[in-house]
């Protein structure tokens, strides 16, 4: 495909999230570098969210509904196959981009034809109004393939890639949670990623989330078996650096959970 030379592409999947994708269209339209386009995936909403998109009104925005629920990673991945753009900046319907987002992370691929990944650092805000910052440092590019394979730390809505990538790559429609885990680990091996060690996202953890909708635990039971060494790569990365607060009961049981079933995927691969 012949995409357009400097160009960015923003793709944004969402589910009844009318009363929250106002922020997040704005942040992306109060960019410093405005995109080529902004391509909002509406995976069969049952609420108003296409009359609050449409209200914006701006020529940038591309607006197409699922005529069927496929899930973020289907969304996603038919933002993918429209998209223009050399570039694709993955957005979240409930989040907020800082200004300068597309600037920093387009002049990073543009002065470095070797990086086809960079993603950023976000603040996430959780429960009791906790603010956490994901990574917390810099990840440098030699160990950062070491610590992809360890746990899960790029956010989907970080990631900036170039559309070629995003094309060869695309998103595992049969994964309904750890999406980008999922989406880095097919990457890592033949692509070089880089981490932009400045906070350019504002993340909202939400209970209606498309990909919160579904069974964590059978989440890490597809990653699992999808990728075997995981589980040797040690569960407490998984657990502790994947904000999962053991402070909250059901987080532990959460845990033991998987610590089971880490066990079971262990005992049936002998």
């Amino acid at each position: 495909m012949n995409y357009i030379p400097n160009a960015i592409s923003v793709v944004i999947p969402t589910y009844n999230r009318a009363h929250l994708i106002r922020e997040s269209i704005q942040s992306v339209l109060d960019q410093t570098l405005l995109p080529q386009e902004i391509i909002i995936v509406d995976d069969f909403s049952t609420d108003n969210t296409e009359e609050v998109v449409n209200s914006f009104n701006s020529p940038l925005i591309k607006f197409v509904k699922n005529q069927r629920k496929k899930g973020a990673n289907g969304a996603r991945n038919t933002g993918i196959l429209m998209a223009q753009g050399e570039y694709i900046a993955f957005h979240d319907s409930d989040d907020i981009w800082y200004e300068e987002k597309l600037f920093e992370q387009l002049n990073i691929l543009k002065n470095d034809d070797k990086i086809d990944l960079c993603f950023c650092s976000m603040k996430t805000t959780g429960r009791w109004n906790r603010k956490i910052i994901v990574p917390k440092a810099k990840v440098s590019i030699e160990k950062i393939y070491d610590k992809i394979e360890k746990y899960s730390f790029i956010s989907t809505q970080t990631i900036f890639v170039r559309s070629c990538i995003a094309m060869e790559v695309m998103f595992d429609e049969e994964i309904k949670r750890l999406q980008d885990w999922d989406f880095i680990l097919r990457l890592r091996r033949k692509n070089n990623i880089f981490h932009l060690n400045k906070v350019l996202v504002d993340q909202n953890i939400g209970d209606m989330s498309i990909s919160k909708q579904s069974d964590p635990i059978e989440a890490y039971k597809n990653i699992f078996e999808k990728y075997p060494f995981l589980i040797n790569n040690g569960l407490q990365n998984i657990f502790f650096k994947n904000r999962i607060s053991y402070r909250n009961n059901k987080n532990i049981v959460l845990f033991l959970k998987i610590l089971f079933l880490k066990m079971l995927l262990s005992i049936k691969s002998w």
